[in-house]
């Protein structure tokens, strides 16, 4: 990772941002993708669409001496354990995935910041896809119904 990377959703300087990040290594492919949030990295690697296969995937260990301001190593995302739920922000300012290799520092994150331990294999496409912040909305069915009512009804003249 180098000054010039940017996330791959957000395309800004990925070390502009604290916490994990991850990075997905695609087959036939020169670079990497980098990503924000490790919760951005699973979710990539949930979406069937894809381009090209993906080689490996990579996301910062949080165990040992990392902090959010410099995390660890690199560590295969499948072969980690993740901490949903907690009190945790990402790199974009929304929940995030906190990865561990070791399991013992994952207990005791999610004792002090809330949360569940889940290998990978046990993270769904819902826990990734799902809304990261509560979702509100004063529309009722029938506003709804009316403006798409105007946008078939074409421009007005």
């Amino acid at each position: 990772m180098t000054a010039e990377a940017v996330g791959f959703y957000c395309r800004m300087d990925i070390i502009e941002h604290d916490g994990p990040k991850g990075q997905v290594q695609l087959d036939g492919l020169p670079g990497a993708l980098f990503f924000s949030q490790v919760r951005d990295t699973v979710a990539y690697l949930h979406m069937p669409e894809q381009s090209h296969d993906i080689a490996v995937a990579y996301v910062q260990d949080m165990s040992g001496p990392a902090t959010w301001e410099t995390p660890g190593p690199w560590i295969e995302a499948t072969s980690a354990l993740y901490v949903l739920g907690s009190d945790a922000r990402g790199g974009m300012d929304a929940p995030e995935f906190v990865p561990f290799s070791d399991r013992t520092a994952a207990e005791a994150f999610a004792a002090r910041h809330g949360g569940q331990i889940r290998p990978f294999a046990e993270i769904t496409s819902a826990d990734v896809l799902a809304p990261t912040e509560p979702q509100e909305s004063s529309d009722t069915p029938d506003d709804i119904a009316d403006r798409l009512q105007k946008l078939s009804d074409g421009p007005q003249g």
